[in-house]
């Protein structure tokens, strides 16, 4: 089963470009613009496929790490790798702290990004 990777940015240019690059490596993604919409999709796929998340932390609806800890709560937790323009060190260790692998500042390196999903991906499946 292939993995199936997550990209939640309410940035439009973000979030097209990065899913454009993870498509054009190869990798299934779906992209949201909000938590919430990205949660309402979670209910209806298979909680058995590897998944991976790229969460911004900075979302209209509910924060990054107030979704991190919701996917806690209903035993959804999945590796997430954190993007954000607004980091400190409290925010990076939170997030760590909350099943983020990697957290990366805006802007920031593609290949970079690229290899962590690919060793997350690899130990997924």
């Amino acid at each position: 089963m292939e993995p199936q990777v997550y990209v939640i940015d309410d940035e439009d240019s973000v979030r097209n470009s990065l899913s454009a690059l993870l498509d054009a490596v190869g990798h299934e993604t779906q992209s949201f613009a909000t938590a919430t919409a990205f949660l309402d999709a979670l209910a209806n796929t298979d909680p058995q496929r590897p998944r991976c998340l790229i969460l911004d932390l900075q979302l209209p609806d509910m924060n990054g790490l107030d979704l991190l800890k919701e996917l806690i709560s209903r035993d959804e937790s999945m590796p997430t790798i954190v993007m954000t323009g607004h980091g400190d060190d409290e925010i990076e260790s939170t997030a760590m702290q909350q099943n983020a692998v990697a957290c990366f500042q805006k802007p920031f390196d593609a290949s970079q990004l690229l290899d962590v999903l690919s060793g997350v991906l690899a130990q997924a499946t």
